[in-house]
């Protein structure tokens, strides 16, 4: 609604603007874009956009989830960070929740209903002292240390809960309900991940190189920054300045048609993609139109995952 609001007062009054120019590409790279997906996100729009809600949000997240794809993704990235998965109606729960914080590791609370136990309260505020440079904690009657790199997931499988005000203020609910055109760029990526796995090899390489050039080319204007900040004197007596200009000059020369060619490249890969695109708006129907049968009977209820395994 911003960037609507925003970017024709831009336009107006003749700012410097991308012609691309989208929020989420300013949060995240394609790197880490392609990292979540071997992870097990989905690579559709909306998806990544939960992505980088659950990965920078201020507040911890609380994923709408009936088809498991959050959690899905949850556990294969966190397990480097030692993941407990664990529920709140589970009553060994404090005691997990407690040396999770204590030792930086990760916790997952699958399941979660409307309600949410008070005793977690301090820990979705974020309610530490800070006492000697360390936080603390009171949690379950004492005191306890927070450890920076704890993380906290709160999953639901129901489709429309009702939380209360409160809920919602001390968590970040991100909704992971597939919709009919997310479920089709998915659908996408399976077709030609089977049809053509030499196309999609090739844009999955096409988009690290991307971006390992643009981080290439972004440390060198800020190495070449740095040194004219730091110069004394008159530059044109600095010969290894000068040196330096110029190299990094013939570098960002090289790195920028680098760029252009896989831009170019990368649109010839989406033409030949999109070939595959009415198989995959017709899995996506498909899909949904199954959905709707459990109106008639639960009997005809079908997860997600069951449906891609078909699929495929």
């Amino acid at each position: 609604m911003l960037q609507e609001d925003w970017i024709p007062d831009v336009k107006e009054k003749e700012i410097p603007l991308s012609d691309d120019f989208a929020i989420d590409k300013l949060l995240t790279s394609d790197v880490e874009i392609a990292k979540w997906a071997s992870e097990g996100l989905p690579g559709d729009e909306l998806s990544i956009q939960n992505g980088i809600l659950t990965e920078s949000s201020s507040r911890w997240p609380l994923c709408i989830d009936p088809q498991e794809q959050a959690v899905v993704w949850i556990r294969e990235k966190e397990q480097r960070n030692k993941l407990t998965r664990t529920s709140l109606n589970d009553p060994k729960y404090p005691k997990e929740l407690e040396g999770a914080i204590r030792y930086g590791y990760s916790i997952l609370f699958e399941n979660v209903d409307e309600e949410i136990d008070p005793m977690i309260d301090p820990v979705l505020e974020k309610a530490y002292t800070v006492q000697a440079g360390q936080k603390f904690i009171n949690f379950g009657g004492s005191a306890i240390e927070w450890d920076n790199d704890f993380k906290m997931f709160l999953t639901t499988k129901l489709a429309n809960p009702q939380y209360s005000p409160e809920i919602m203020a001390k968590t970040m609910i991100i909704n992971y309900t597939v919709t009919m055109q997310g479920l089709e760029d998915q659908l996408l990526n399976e077709i030609v991940s089977h049809d053509r796995a030499d196309l999609e090899e090739s844009r999955k390489k096409l988009v690290v190189e991307m971006s390992e050039n643009q981080s290439t080319r972004k440390a060198l204007e800020e190495s070449l920054l740095y040194e004219l900040n730091n110069v004394t004197g008159s530059i044109l007596d600095n010969d290894e300045l000068i040196a330096t200009l110029e190299e990094t000059k013939q570098k960002s020369i090289f790195i920028t048609e680098a760029i252009e060619t896989a831009k170019t490249t990368k649109l010839e890969i989406d033409k030949q993609r999109n070939n595959f695109q009415p198989a995959a708006m017709r899995g996506s129907i498909l899909f949904f139109s199954m959905t709707g049968l459990s109106n008639i009977s639960k009997m005809y209820e079908y997860s997600l995952s069951n449906y891609l395994r078909v699929f495929r």
